[in-house]
């Protein structure tokens, strides 16, 4: 089996939910995630903020504010509009592009083929009558169309202010199980309150994991009050207790920091059992700061498996 930062460019394409999973396993906590926003203009023009992302030492790459229904990524299909012209023709032309991709079966594996890392997308359970855009919630629709993308992982957990509390996690859940089947890898749980507040409660992860969940989700240690490393590592323990994976969040901004803080947080959640680091999209134009991205790699695996991973990032 395999390391994470052992793989090759064409088990990036090819792996599976399971053999991904046990990937995950082998590494022993030097998995790196970065969730980008893919709903903004790109940091770097003309390059996408996943291909940034990917650049800097991310393994696994969560698109956030992915719409099933309108599917376009600034960065990729923006620098395919070859004049801008007024602001009016530019909004045609992405209104075209979008449709385009709508007709593309293919779109996510083509943007995959070329970033060569693990996509996931996240999607918000948002059963309570908020107002959000279709394309963004956890439905059966865009489950389906989740499915026949082609990403590599969901991620179950609520965007700040939109009220999702443990119950719609649970729900969400057992709604993908029921749509997806037992072979997706699915990662649950809460980085923040996202105006609820309930990111404590040990009660919560097992429900998550009954529900169907393989990985659960909790703030790294120093970045929500009272998540000490004493904290993460109890909730670590429960989660590791019933097989399942844990992944420590940064997504209270803090992607914007300096890399002191970002070295501090990342060895917090190592010592605590972290399977997986993620950092977060917080820091400008929907991407961490990208010598934060590398930051977090280098020091829970060292220059040398970040660099490695970095430069055969484009062997094919």
């Amino acid at each position: 089996m395999k390391r994470i930062f052992d793989l090759e460019y064409q088990d990036f394409m090819t792996l599976k939910s399971a053999e991904l999973i046990e990937t995950i396993k082998h590494s022993e906590g030097r998995t790196v995630m970065s969730e980008t926003v893919i709903s903004l203009m790109s940091l770097s023009e003309g390059i996408s903020n996943p291909e940034l992302a990917k650049a800097f030492g991310a393994d696994l790459i969560t698109l956030n504010t992915f719409n099933m229904e309108k599917p376009f990524i600034f960065g990729y299909d923006d620098r395919m509009i070859k004049s801008y012209g007024s602001v009016d023709t530019y909004a045609e032309a992405i209104i075209e592009r979008i449709a385009g991709n709508q007709k593309n079966p293919d779109y996510i594996r083509d943007f995959k083929a070329m970033v060569g890392r693990f996509l996931g997308v996240n999607l918000e359970p948002i059963y309570k009558g908020q107002t959000y855009p279709e394309g963004l919630k956890l439905t059966r629709a865009n489950l389906e169309r989740f499915r026949d993308f082609g990403f590599d992982y969901l991620m179950i957990t609520a965007n700040p202010n939109t009220g999702v509390d443990s119950d719609d996690i649970i729900q969400g859940v057992q709604l993908a199980r029921e749509v997806l089947g037992e072979n997706v890898f699915i990662i649950a749980g809460k980085m923040h309150g996202a105006s609820t507040g309930n990111i404590y409660d040990e009660s919560s992860l097992q429900s998550f994991m009954e529900a169907g969940a393989d990985c659960i989700l909790l703030p790294a240690p120093g970045t929500v009050p009272a998540m000490n490393q004493a904290l993460a590592e109890r909730m670590i323990e429960l989660v590791h207790a019933h097989g399942k994976l844990a992944m420590t969040t940064i997504g209270t901004s803090q992607e914007s920091s300096d890399e002191a803080t970002i070295q501090s947080i990342a060895l917090m959640a190592k010592m605590a059992g972290a399977d997986i680091q993620h950092i977060g999209d917080a820091g400008f134009m929907g991407i961490a700061l990208p010598e934060n991205i590398m930051t977090l790699s280098r020091t829970i695996r060292g220059k040398r498996h970040t660099y490695r991973q970095i430069a055969r990032s484009s062997r094919r």
